[in-house]
């Protein structure tokens, strides 16, 4: 039902949509959104702005969001994992500090993302600011690779 819907809305909403995604974000949306046709620069734009839009929402309800679900029984388990992971890469992007938390996030590989990186600033005690710059630079590098392999792979 979901794709079913997505693929009624226009190629431009349907990237923003894709790219707001956690886990998906830009990743998915750029390649996603050359292959629908759009300029690969219009994709990179809108997958940048879809996947850094909820991000000051996510800043202020993330810790309130995972203490909750980890007190339920469906998404204990998925919650303590997630939490964990992010926990042990954040050891490495304390050593670098902004740039390490701009690194994290550039680089284009499944659970380094922006959702990620705004539970690792969190983690670290980053201020809003701090966090959607990190974040905003470390997407737009992600984005600049995937972008360019999107091409190079779809031509």
């Amino acid at each position: 039902m979901f794709q079913e819907l997505l693929a009624s809305l226009p190629p431009e909403i349907h990237v923003l949509v894709v790219a707001a995604l956690p886990v998906v974000e830009l990743r998915g949306a750029i390649p996603l959104g050359i292959h629908l046709g759009l300029p690969p620069a219009k994709a990179a734009l809108l997958a940048l702005a879809g996947n850094l839009a909820p991000i000051p929402l996510a800043y202020f309800v993330f810790l309130p969001a995972v203490s909750f679900l980890k007190r339920t029984r469906l998404f204990r388990a998925l919650v303590t994992l997630y939490v964990a992971g992010t926990e042990r890469r954040i050891e490495r992007i304390k050593r670098y500090g902004f740039a390490g938390l701009v690194l994290f996030v550039a680089v284009p590989l499944p659970v380094t993302g922006a959702w990620s990186g705004c539970l690792g600033a969190l983690l670290l005690g980053y201020s809003l600011g701090q966090t959607m710059a990190a974040l905003s630079l470390g997407t737009l590098i992600a984005g600049l690779i995937v972008t360019t392999l999107s091409v190079l792979a779809l031509g």
